[in-house]
């Protein structure tokens, strides 16, 4: 396929397929669990889409210009990139020398899996880091706060390229999936259990879910 494209050509198709597969994947994993952590947070569906209606209404889809006054969705989005820690070993890194880290010595050519998941579940930073709890990220002043362990897209000069189009896309299509249906469990069954998979990413296990058009 890439025998007969140049190098900039070949750069290009590569680059593409990494936007889409890491964007689709990443996102499309976010979004299942924050229909899950509705089920079993339904106020904090509520809230979200409380804060929804006050800001945007329902006579329009929701844009990115709603986005500064969604306070609340954005911190309900950043606690579930939180406790749904898809990435908890991020992607893996090798040094180019030998290293001395606090005593230790990593030599060249070692894998590096950054452990994330130590991080953004570390009961000294958060307090009651299982509990699902957006309110952790706002403010008394009602602003969103980030503290410094708030890491799902890690950190300095590895973090991921694609934080700002995953957040994009996290706010459009949770705000619209919020304004157009309600989520519930299906009728008659126990809540879906807060339990996980590791694959290409940490998504949660199948689910059945019920979206109820809102009126």
């Amino acid at each position: 396929m890439f025998t007969s494209c140049t190098s900039p050509e070949r750069d290009l198709v590569k680059t593409t397929g990494d936007l889409f597969l890491a964007g689709t994947e990443t996102t499309s994993t976010t979004i299942a669990w924050a229909l899950l952590f509705f089920l079993h947070h339904p106020e904090v569906q509520d809230k979200c889409y409380k804060e929804l209606c006050d800001v945007i209404g329902t006579g329009r889809l929701p844009s990115m210009q709603d986005k500064p006054e969604m306070t609340y969705l954005e911190a309900t989005t950043m606690e579930v990139l939180r406790k749904g820690e898809i990435a908890p070993f991020a992607v893996q890194h090798s040094t180019p020398h030998d290293v001395t880290f606090q005593g230790y010595v990593i030599p060249q050519d070692a894998v590096i899996l950054p452990n994330l998941d130590s991080v953004l579940l570390d009961k000294e930073t958060w307090g009651d880091p299982d509990n699902f709890r957006p309110e952790r990220f706002i403010g008394l002043d009602g602003k969103i706060v980030k503290p410094e362990g708030f890491i799902p897209f890690s950190i300095g000069r590895r973090v991921c390229l694609g934080e700002s189009l995953a957040r994009m896309e996290l706010f459009l299509y949770l705000s619209t999936l919020i304004q157009r249906f309600r989520f519930l469990p299906p009728e008659q069954e126990t809540l879906p259990p807060l339990e996980g998979v590791m694959g290409i990413t940490y998504c949660p296990k199948s689910y059945k879910i019920r979206a109820i058009p809102r009126e």
